[in-house]
């Protein structure tokens, strides 16, 4: 029986292609796709995939976020994410947030499948660029831990409204895109700028880039 795959990346061309690179292995079957953190999460919900390939640079909840929730509904699933970046906090955040592995856009087809093949029976894989980073390996990634420590005082969707408030989003534009009061996204809004010890919306903007929720596209 094949191994039933999430995709997600908000990116359509992207998903074409690794559709059709998966696709090639008989092993592989493509049970969901998702355009957004959000979306995937939902599939991850429904579907109870095997494996979930996340690109970590979603807007509205990003891959590293929604590798968290992913893992809250559907704990069996291995959680793959898909990067760019090489960048030390965004693997350190990916490990903490129960990634079991981190591959690199620019990677060769035979990795990424072999990179399934490989979180999908319980072990880590790491692109060569990537696991260079650390010198002590997996078990040391796992206690790892992230220097901004206050970021761990957010709720859930706190954490999704500080990101869609960074990406520039209005307080009423976060209430209808995620079904919530104007006083709610206001609250959320207080109590993020609270525990985070921000004064003003650019510092709440640069404290997000600082941790990765925000990349450069």
């Amino acid at each position: 029986m094949p191994l039933r795959i999430l995709l997600a990346d908000d990116h359509t061309l992207m998903r074409q292609g690794l559709r059709h690179i998966l696709e090639s292995n008989a092993e592989l079957e493509i049970v969901a796709e998702a355009s957004s953190g959000i979306e995937a999460v939902e599939a991850a919900r429904q579907f109870k995939p095997d494996v979930a390939v996340v690109d970590v640079a979603m807007k509205e909840l990003n891959g590293i976020e929604a590798t968290s929730q992913i893992l809250k509904h559907s704990p069996h699933t291995a959680v793959l994410i898909l990067s760019m970046y090489s960048d030390e906090r965004y693997v350190l955040r990916a490990v903490k947030a129960g990634a079991r592995g981190y591959v690199l856009k620019n990677s060769a087809a035979d990795e990424l499948i072999r990179a399934i093949l490989t979180v999908q029976r319980g072990m880590a894989f790491f692109s060569p660029a990537v696991a260079d980073i650390f010198q002590d390996g997996f078990a040391s990634l796992k206690d790892a831990r992230v220097t901004n420590d206050r970021y761990e005082l957010l709720t859930d969707r706190e954490r999704q409204v500080y990101q869609l408030l960074a990406e520039g989003n209005s307080n009423k534009e976060i209430a209808n895109r995620l079904s919530l009061s104007l006083h709610t996204v206001e609250t959320h809004r207080w109590r993020i700028m609270e525990k985070l010890d921000l004064h003003s919306t650019a510092d709440l903007v640069l404290s997000a880039v600082r941790r990765g929720m925000v990349t450069e596209r």
